[in-house]
C-alpha cells in the first residue's frame, strides 16, 4: 500500500512558482504553489523553464534547514540550546514522523521530509527525461541539452542523497502512473543505486551539460559538478561502512573520478580562505546556490536569520544559537603539524598560541580580536560576572562560536549586507577526496598519472599557511588515513561533511559515543586567563545508526520496503 506516498509525490510534482526569478532571493526554496496542467508545461519552453528550474529547489542547500540546529550539531562539531538536532546526540531519533507541537519536529527535514522531497525531486526529473522532446521552442539545441543534463545531475544528486543516509533505495527510472505501474517497490542494492548514479552522472557530463556558465545563471549544474557528484559518490561507495572487505577497484575508481576533476583544470583554491565564502562566485566554489546579497536578519531561507540565530555571540547582538566543540578545536594542530596530543609546543595554559591558522579563520574563541575588540567568552572564577560574549541571556554554554560563516565586518544594525551562498562542491574537497581514495590504493608516497597524495594535501595546507604533513606520522597508509580524516574535519568544518564522513568511515560509535566538551575560561583578577575543559554531555551513538531509518510511515504501508537493520 505505497500508493499514498507515490499520489504524493505525483500532486507535488507538477506544481511550480510562479515567481520568473529563477534564481533569484527566495526562489529556490519555494514549494509549489500552483498547479497546471502537464500538456502546458511541455508545450511551451519559458513555462518549462519554471518547471525545470524549480526541481532544484529540492536540493538541500542552505545551512539553516533544520531550522534550530545547524548539521553540524548531529555530530562532534558544535551543539546548541534547544534545536532539534539533541534527539542525533542522545540517541533518541527513529523513523517516526514527529508533529509540529513537538519542539524536536524540524529533525523531520533531515529524515521523514528529506525522504519525501528526494522523490519528489527524483520524479520531476524523470518527467523532464521522458517528455523534454516535447517542447516544440527550445532557443537552441545547445539549451535542449543542457536542460536535459541538469535533470539527469539533478536525479543522480537527489538518489545520492538518498543512499548516502539509508543505503540502497528503491530505484525509479520513470514516470509512475496510478492504476498501471506497481508502486510497491523493494529496495535497490546500495551497489546497484552507485551504479545507477555513476551512469547519470555520465550522461549529464558527456555532452549534455556545459563546462562553464555566464554569471548570470551561477548555480547550475555544469560538466565540474556531475564530475564532482561522481566523485563523492564513488568515494562513499569505496569507504568502510559499504565496502567492509576493502574492495581496491573501489579505491581506484574514486581516485580516477577526483584526478578527473582536477584534470578539468578549470578550478583551483582560492587564496583567500576567509572570503571565499562571501563570494557570489570564485575559483574553488564548483557549484552553490547563489544569494543576492542578504543583511544581519536575513539567512541561507525564508528569513531565517541565520547570523542572529546561530553564529552571533550576545556581545555582538546575536543569540548566540550555535556552539562549537572542544572536541572539534582539538582537532586543529599545532603550528608545526602534529596533534596537539603529540606536539612539542602546545601548551594547556596558552591552548590556542601556535595552531593551525585554519582554527582562527573558522572559530571564535576567548580573547581573540574581531570586529573592533577583544572576544570575552570568560567568567569569573565564582561564576557572578561574565564576558559579553559568553551571555547572560543568550549564553554561549561551550565558550566557542562560528566565525568561518560570519564576514567580520558584517554587523546586526550596522547597516551591512554580504553574499553568502550554499556552496555544494568546492575544489578542496575534491582535493582530499583523492588524497584519501589515493592513499589507500597505494599509501602515502604514491600517485595516480603523476599527482601524488602529498602533493595535494601539501598544496590544500599551504594556501592557509599550514605546513606539510610531518611524514613521521604519515608513513604509512593507516597513519596517513588518520591525518586525512582529520584533515577533511579541519578544511570542512560546518560545511555538511563531517557527520557524513565518519557515517561512512564506520566510525560513528568511536568519534560520536563519547563526552562532549566545551572550554572554561576563567578572568583572573590581574586580567589573564585559566582555561580547562568542562563536560558538557555525553553522546550517544549505536551501531546500527550508521544507517538512516526510512520513515515508518512508508514502511508500514509497504508490503515489501525493508527497514534497515536495529530499527522498529
Amino acid at each position: 500500500m505505497k500508493k499514498l506516498f507515490i499520489i504524493y509525490v505525483i500532486a507535488a510534482s507538477i506544481g511550480f512558482s510562479s515567481c520568473t526569478g529563477l534564481f533569484g532571493e527566495g526562489q529556490l526554496d519555494m514549494a509549489p504553489v500552483e498547479d497546471i496542467n502537464e500538456d502546458k508545461i511541455f508545450s511551451d519552453y519559458a513555462m518549462f523553464r519554471q518547471y525545470a528550474d524549480q526541481t532544484y529547489s529540492y536540493m538541500p542547500g542552505h545551512l539553516g534547514r533544520l531550522w534550530n540546529s545547524l548539521v553540524s550539531s548531529m555530530g562532534d562539531e558544535s551543539r546548541n540550546k534547544g534545536g532539534c538536532t539533541a534527539i542525533f546526540n542522545n540517541g533518541a531519533w527513529d523513523g517516526t514522523q514527529m508533529e509540529s507541537s513537538n519542539k524536536m519536529f524540524d529533525a523531520n527535514n533531515e529524515i521523514s521530509t528529506m525522504w519525501q522531497n528526494m522523490y519528489i525531486g527524483i520524479r520531476k526529473t524523470n518527467k523532464i527525461i521522458e517528455n523534454i522532446d516535447r517542447i516544440p521552442n527550445f532557443p537552441s539545441q545547445e539549451i535542449r541539452d543542457r536542460c536535459l543534463g541538469e535533470a539527469y545531475f539533478l536525479r543522480a544528486f537527489f538518489y545520492f542523497e538518498l543512499i548516502k543516509r539509508w543505503g540502497g533505495v528503491p530505484i525509479i527510472d520513470h514516470t509512475l502512473t496510478l492504476n498501471k505501474d506497481n508502486l510497491d517497490l523493494p529496495r535497490d542494492t546500495y551497489e546497484k543505486c552507485v551504479e545507477f548514479i555513476v551512469n547519470d552522472c555520465n550522461t549529464a557530463a558527456n555532452g549534455l551539460l556545459p563546462l562553464k556558465y555566464a554569471d548570470a545563471d551561477n548555480g547550475r549544474a555544469s560538466v565540474g559538478a556531475a564530475k564532482a557528484l561522481k566523485s563523492r559518490v564513488l568515494l562513499y561507495a569505496a569507504r568502510p561502512l559499504h565496502n567492509p572487505s576493502n574492495d581496491i577497484t573501489k579505491w581506484e575508481k574514486a581516485a580516477k573520478a577526483a584526478k578527473d576533476v582536477i584534470d578539468l583544470k578549470l578550478y583551483t583554491l582560492y587564496p583567500d580562505y576567509v572570503n571565499m565564502f562571501f563570494q557570489p562566485v570564485c575559483s574553488e566554489i564548483i557549484m552553490n546556490r547563489p544569494r543576492i546579497k542578504m543583511n544581519f536578519e536575513q539567512g541561507h531561507t525564508n528569513g531565517s536569520t541565520f547570523w542572529t540565530r546561530f553564529i552571533a555571540t550576545q556581545g555582538y547582538n546575536g543569540w548566540a544559537g550555535e556552539w562549537v566543540t572542544q572536541n572539534l578545536v582539538d582537532m586543529f594542530e599545532d603550528s608545526k603539524g602534529y596533534p596537539i596530543t603529540n606536539s612539542q609546543i602546545y601548551n594547556d595554559e596558552d591552548p590556542y598560541a601556535n595552531r593551525d591558522p585554519r582554527l582562527d579563520m573558522c572559530i571564535l574563541r576567548n580573547d581573540r580580536f574581531w570586529y573592533d575588540r577583544k572576544l570575552e567568552f570568560w567568567v569569573t572564577a565564582d561564576g557572578k560576572e561574565s564576558g559579553r560574549d559568553k551571555g547572560t541571556t543568550h549564553i554561549n554554554v561551550l565558550g566557542y562560536a562560528i566565525a568561518k560563516f560570519w564576514p567580520e565586518t558584517h554587523q546586526r544594525y550596522k547597516g551591512t549586507s554580504t553574499y553568502m551562498n550554499y556552496i555544494f562542491f568546492r575544489y578542496a574537497e575534491i582535493l582530499l577526496n583523492f588524497a584519501e581514495a589515493q592513499n589507500e590504493v597505494g599509501g602515502p608516497e604514491s600517485s595516480l598519472e603523476g599527482l601524488s597524495v602529498r602533493e595535494v594535501l601539501t598544496e590544500l595546507r599551504a594556501r592557509v599557511g599550514q605546513v606539510p604533513i610531518p611524514e613521521d606520522i604519515s608513513d604509512s597508509r593507516e597513519s596517513m588515513r588518520e591525518r586525512i580524516y582529520n584533515e577533511r574535519a579541519v578544511e570542512l568544518c560546518f560545511e555538511e561533511h563531517r557527520w557524513y564522513d565518519v557515517l561512512s568511515w564506520h566510525k560513528g560509535v568511536e568519534y560520536f559515543n563519547k563526552d562532549i566538551y566545551g572550554i572554561r575560561a576563567v578572568k583572573n583578577a590581574d586580567g589573564s586567563f585559566t582555561y580547562s575543559r568542562e563536560k558538557y554531555e555525553s553522546a550517544t551513538f549505536k551501531e546500527h545508526m550508521h544507517l538512516y531509518p526510512i520513515p515508518n510511515n512508508e514502511v508500514y504501508k509497504s508490503a515489501v520496503l525493508e527497514q534497515n537493520p536495529g530499527w522498529k
